[in-house]
């Protein structure tokens, strides 16, 4: 599928707000991207231009708030995506674009009504790795997983800076994990499919993502703890009820056309 200058420009140009938005909310952006990218392009390029435009933001902000990163459970939560990313390379499945949607739809609705007993903390070493596990299913599935890394965080045990830092770090590593399996491991199509993202297209969201990430943490020194939960969660809903949308127009295109 060629790629207009129009539509490529339109990409840059959401990296560039998204990755602010992942910035100041640590989450949220790369929901966004992989919307706006699955909306105009095959979902194979769009994962692979994704994880290299969201490896960029999250490492980059990784980076810049270092000295924040909660490392003590880390290998925990680093186990749980090599195990998961074995499974998936056995089973090599490419998901279609009503998936994709219908994910990033209901992801940010599920986290939200999980029940609040269930009090899942990424400090805990068995929760990192069940965040680990769950987190790289759904990044090979649905492409994001912000929304459900955040359930492991919402204990507050960590400041909102640790918090952007340390989802920031996982995301980044799990953004490899995706690049390598889309790109090389889904089908033996991988290469087309990375052969047809334009060279200059692949290299010009590397600095959208982290001039995006450097102008955010601007905005995250002036907010407050609570506003920073707050907005995270209006975003998610409204974002997730526009994909959901999106998922039962195209499958309701795909019920007519069959």
């Amino acid at each position: 599928m060629a790629i207009t200058l129009a539509t490529s420009l339109l990409i840059i140009c959401s990296v560039f707000f998204t990755s602010i938005l992942s910035g100041v909310l640590g989450m949220a952006g790369g929901m966004v991207l992989m919307g706006i990218l699955v909306w105009f392009l095959p979902v194979q390029q769009a994962m692979v231009l994704h994880a290299i435009a969201q490896f960029f933001a999250n490492g980059s902000r990784a980076f810049i708030h270092r000295k924040h990163i909660f490392t003590k459970t880390l290998p925990h939560y680093f186990a749980g995506l090599g195990l998961v990313l074995c499974v998936f390379t056995l089973i090599a499945v490419l998901p279609d674009k009503i998936t994709v949607f219908a994910l990033l739809g209901v992801l940010p609705f599920a986290a939200f009504f999980m029940p609040k007993k269930v009090a899942l903390d990424f400090t805990r070493p068995l929760h990192a790795f069940f965040a680990g596990t769950l987190v790289t299913a759904l990044q090979l599935t649905g492409g994001v997983a912000g929304s459900s890394l955040d359930i492991f965080f919402q204990t507050r045990k960590l400041t909102r800076h640790e918090t952007v830092a340390t989802k920031a770090f996982t995301q980044s590593v799990s953004h490899v994990t995706k690049f390598a399996y889309f790109g090389f491991i889904v089908s033996a199509s991988a290469a087309s499919s990375i052969g047809a993202l334009p060279l200059w297209l692949c290299i010009g969201v590397v600095p959208a993502a982290m001039f995006g990430s450097h102008l955010s943490k601007y905005i995250l020194a002036r907010l407050t703890d609570a506003h920073f939960y707050k907005a995270t969660q209006a975003v998610l809903f409204t974002v997730g009820t526009v994909y959901l949308f999106r998922a039962i127009s195209l499958w309701m295109q795909n019920g007519q056309g069959g």
